[in-house]
């Protein structure tokens, strides 16, 4: 049940039914799903330890907001750990998994020209976990799971093309550099360029600048 719970909120959160900063009803969750408050309770107490929420005091639950320093953390341990993951892996990743992603960064540029936003985000991920999911390493695959869900909440509401272009192109780069062999340069390629704040920083800007024109605060700028 609190298993349940939790992915109904994360849902909420996903779609904006639950904008940062906003309290949660949670007798109103209570009453419309017809769950007590002990599974809800311990569904938000899940939230709160994987940074999706804060439970105040005599105040209620608020949903988090994300700061321009949270968002700049969290691309740092990214970088660290795909790029970690991408030089211990290199030996794992073969021909099939390289056609795999080759595919799927095909799907995305379908995506980006069909302008669904949902897909393309849903494919990113997958792009990476194409190779991720060959480490056996879960809890480094958990914490960059939950980092890219608070990372892209919202990305159904904002889209910034050119980001979305220049991602694409840099998969493909990364593809070729996968075929080449060359485990140096295709780990650097992931560290200092794909998953680089500084690299990124304007499009990240954009990106969650516009987010906000939809109730979604990036403080700290």
């Amino acid at each position: 049940m609190r298993e349940q719970i939790y992915a109904y909120l994360r849902d909420d959160i996903n779609k904006g039914n639950l904008l940062p900063g906003q309290l949660v009803n949670t007798s109103e969750i209570s009453r419309s799903m017809g769950i007590s408050k002990t599974p809800l309770r311990e569904a938000l107490i899940q939230l709160e330890c994987d940074g999706f929420v804060t439970i105040l005091p005599r105040r209620g639950v608020m949903v988090n907001r994300l700061t321009l320093s949270d968002v700049r953390e969290s691309w740092e341990i990214c970088r660290a750990f795909e790029s970690e993951m991408m030089n211990r892996l290199f030996h794992r990743i073969d021909a099939s998994c390289i056609e795999n992603m080759e595919s799927i960064n095909n799907e995305m540029k379908e995506a980006m020209a069909e302008k669904d936003t949902d897909r393309f985000y849903h494919l990113n991920i997958t792009f990476h976990d194409a190779f991720l999911s060959l480490s056996d390493n879960h809890q480094m695959l958990r914490i960059l799971k939950l980092i890219k869900q608070r990372l892209y909440d919202f990305l159904s509401r904002s889209c910034i093309p050119e980001w979305e272009t220049v991602n694409c192109d840099e998969h493909e780069h990364l593809i070729e550099l996968l075929r080449s062999g060359n485990r140096e340069s295709a780990t650097a390629f992931l560290r200092d360029i794909h998953w680089s704040f500084e690299k990124q920083e304007d499009h990240i800007r954009r990106f969650y600048k516009q987010a906000s024109k939809e109730e979604v605060a990036l403080a700290g700028e």
